[in-house]
């Protein structure tokens, strides 16, 4: 083929992926998210779709607790192979909440102790009338990390599936993109669908939030929703429905029960608006940009985690 010519990639219409890849198996948490269902194991199984990891998914692996006193969940230090997840399911609000403000608010990791500090010493300030269930998923809150990008699938379930599957760590992979707009070059980072609103279209992070409840992020979220154009709200629905997420647009366009939501998405690492670096941001880092891509479009990634 000569210099000038198309790419493999180009002339068949097939991804971009490249001839050095590393590759793991991983295992899809099944314990944490019996815990973001409400510990209901028919949901699991009869949704099995909303849960399990399909192919292209990030992966974000489950690490010890961010509440240093509390152990691992399900005993994850004696599995084989790293414990994982793609979506945050159906975690109860405050736990959500804790999550963001988590990522958010500290601007170093003396802050970030902080907030998990006064967190555990007064849940009750925090968020008055929470269930007990959002207290568990609250204290047994995992430091998340990326793994890698699925290239099989797994099932949430161990009854209706394989609950394993292969994970790319390391090399060229073209992935969806997340709300904001992506450059050649850009160093990526993940976020989690729950925190879109935390950002300007630009994909830099807005003030702090003001409060320290979870009623308080519940308000700066509905504040700051983010106002999609038109072409990119077609491409978001587009691959929407390959997760399973239908609207009944002849009521009130609510999502349909058994979607796939809350998930895990890339966009450009970027400072906070006051040109402070943040430190939730920067320990996801995982990939840099191979190519520009609009939001909610397919983009080439370079993965180079595993070294970090």
């Amino acid at each position: 083929m000569s210099g000038g010519g198309p790419n493999v990639a180009q002339a068949t219409g097939t991804r971009v992926d490249s001839a050095a890849k590393h590759q793991i198996a991983v295992r899809a948490s099944y314990e944490h998210l019996l815990s973001w269902v409400r510990y209901d194991q028919v949901v699991l199984q009869k949704e099995k779709h909303a849960f399990s990891i399909a192919k292209d998914d990030m992966v974000i692996g489950i690490s010890k607790p961010v509440r240093r006193n509390e152990t691992s969940k399900g005993n994850t230090r004696n599995k084989a192979y790293p414990s994982v997840v793609s979506t945050l399911a159906r975690m109860e609000t405050p736990a959500k909440n804790y999550l963001v403000m988590l990522y958010h608010n500290p601007s170093n990791f003396q802050e970030r102790d902080k907030f998990i500090q006064d967190v555990e010493k007064r849940p009750d300030v925090w968020d008055p009338v929470m269930s007990e269930v959002a207290k568990k998923q609250i204290a047994e809150m995992p430091e998340f990390y990326f793994v890698g990008i699925s290239v099989g699938s797994a099932a949430a379930h161990p009854i209706v599936g394989d609950n394993t599957c292969t994970a790319l760590v390391g090399g060229m992979k073209t992935i969806l993109n997340g709300a904001f707009p992506v450059d050649a070059g850009d160093v990526l980072q993940f976020y989690w669908q729950c925190e879109t609103n935390c950002f300007d279209s630009e994909g830099r992070r807005l003030d702090p939030i003001s409060g320290r409840r979870s009623e308080d992020v519940s308000i700066f979220l509905s504040r700051n929703e983010q106002n999609m154009t038109l072409d990119s709200a077609r491409r978001k629905a587009f691959y929407d429905r390959g997760n399973g997420v239908f609207t009944n647009s002849q009521t009130d366009g609510t999502v349909r029960f058994g979607a796939k939501m809350e998930i895990a998405y890339p966009k450009p690492l970027k400072t906070r608006r006051d040109g402070k670096k943040v430190p939730g941001d920067c320990i996801r880092v995982f990939a840099r940009a191979m190519s520009s891509g609009r939001p909610f479009e397919p983009i080439d990634v370079l993965i180079n985690r595993q070294s970090m």
